[in-house]
C-alpha cells in the first residue's frame, strides 16, 4: 500500500523475501495441551514495465503455518487446524496524468485456509484503488477505495472509501493522516527514526530504529496483528478462523544494496484464536494461548 502512495514512478526494484518465525510451546488455557507455532513465508514484487509515467508490477506472497497442538475449539468441538496457508498473487498499475495526479490500482487473488483452493468458499479477492492529488512540492490529498472479501471494515463487507492527507516537508518527516490508513515517520536526529502505522481494522505497527553505521541498524517496537482463514469444515461460509496477538520485540538489520538480513525476537501476548464472522464474535469458540517469547529471521534480495 505504501508503494502505491509514493509520488515517484519508475524506480521500483525487483525484490524477493524469505522469513521464518518460531513460537515455542505455550499452554492453552483450560486444556491439557500446549501450542507451538512455526511459520515460513516468502514474497516477491517485480516490475514488468516502468517509466516516469507508468508502472506495472506483479507480486505474490505465501505463508505456511504449522501448529503443533491438540487444542480443541471449545464450542464446536473441532480440533484447531495443524496447518494453515495464506497464498496471494496479484498485480498493480500506477499512472501519472499530465496534470501531475497519480492513479493506482492493485488486484489480488488467493486463498487462506487449512486446505487452500479447496472450493469457491475458500477463495479471497482484494482490490485497492488510489488517487493521489498533489497540492505542491510537500503535500497531497489521497483518495482511496478498498475492498477485501475476507475483511469486514466496521463489520460491513462492502468497498470502503478513504481520504488522507500526505505531508512531506523534509527528509526527516513524512506523514499520511486519514481514514482508513495513517502512518508517520520522523527522524529527530540523522541516525534515529521513529515510525507509527495503522491499517484497518486492527493492525498497529510502531518502530524506533537506530542506525549504528550505514548497513547496520538496531530496532525495537510494538505490533498488534491478526490473521484470518477459511477452514473447510466450518459451519457457515462466512465464518473464519481468526488469530490475534500483540508483540513487543527488538532486533537488528543489516542492509546492503542488493541483500539484507534481519533477526529479531521478543515477547508475544494477548494471543487467541476464535471462529466467527467478525471481531464481535471473539468470545465464542475461542482458544487462549499463553504469552511467551518468539524468534524471527529473514533475508531480502533486491536486484
Amino acid at each position: 500500500m505504501q508503494q502505491l502512495m509514493g509520488r515517484e514512478l519508475g524506480k521500483l526494484m525487483p525484490r524477493a523475501e524469505y522469513r521464518f518465525t518460531e513460537y515455542p510451546s505455550e499452554p492453552v488455557k483450560g486444556q491439557p495441551t500446549g501450542l507451538e507455532n512455526i511459520e515460513n513465508g516468502a514474497s516477491f514484487n517485480v516490475p514488468i514495465q516502468q517509466d516516469q509515467t507508468d508502472e506495472w508490477a506483479v507480486s505474490g506472497d505465501v505463508r505456511y503455518e504449522k501448529n503443533n497442538t491438540s487444542a480443541i475449539l471449545p464450542d464446536s468441538g473441532r480440533p484447531l487446524p495443524n496447518t494453515l496457508w495464506d497464498i496471494m498473487v496479484g498485480g498493480s498499475y500506477r499512472h501519472r496524468f499530465e496534470n501531475g495526479w497519480i492513479g493506482a490500482l492493485s488486484l489480488g487473488f488467493g486463498s487462506a485456509s487449512d486446505r487452500p483452493f479447496a472450493g469457491p468458499d475458500e477463495l479471497v479477492g482484494r482490490v485497492v484503488a488510489f488517487g493521489l492529488l498533489p497540492r505542491g512540492e510537500n503535500d497531497a490529498w489521497i483518495f482511496s477505495l478498498i475492498y477485501a472479501s475476507d475483511q469486514d471494515l466496521f463489520d460491513v463487507n462492502i468497498p470502503f472509501p478513504g481520504i488522507a492527507y500526505l505531508y512531506h516537508p523534509s527528509k526527516r518527516f513524512n506523514a499520511v493522516i486519514g481514514v482508513p490508513v495513517s502512518a508517520v515517520e520522523y527522524k529527530p536526529v540523522e541516525k534515529l527514526t521513529l515510525e507509527a502505522q495503522y491499517f484497518p481494522l486492527r493492525h498497529v505497527r510502531s518502530r524506533i530504529t537506530y542506525e549504528m553505521f550505514r548497513p547496520l541498524r538496531f530496532f525495537g517496537g510494538f505490533d498488534w496483528d491478526n490473521e484470518r482463514y477459511y477452514p473447510v469444515d466450518r459451519d457457515k461460509a462466512k465464518d473464519q478462523l481468526f488469530y490475534y496477538e500483540k508483540r513487543l520485540m527488538g532486533g537488528v538489520r543489516f542492509d546492503l544494496r542488493h541483500i539484507g538480513f534481519q533477526v529479531r525476537g521478543g515477547y508475544a501476548f494477548d494471543r487467541f484464536f476464535f471462529v466467527g464472522d467478525s471481531f464481535s464474535d471473539r468470545d465464542q469458540d475461542r482458544i487462549d494461548v499463553g504469552s511467551g517469547p518468539f524468534v524471527n529471521g529473514g533475508v531480502m534480495v533486491r536486484f
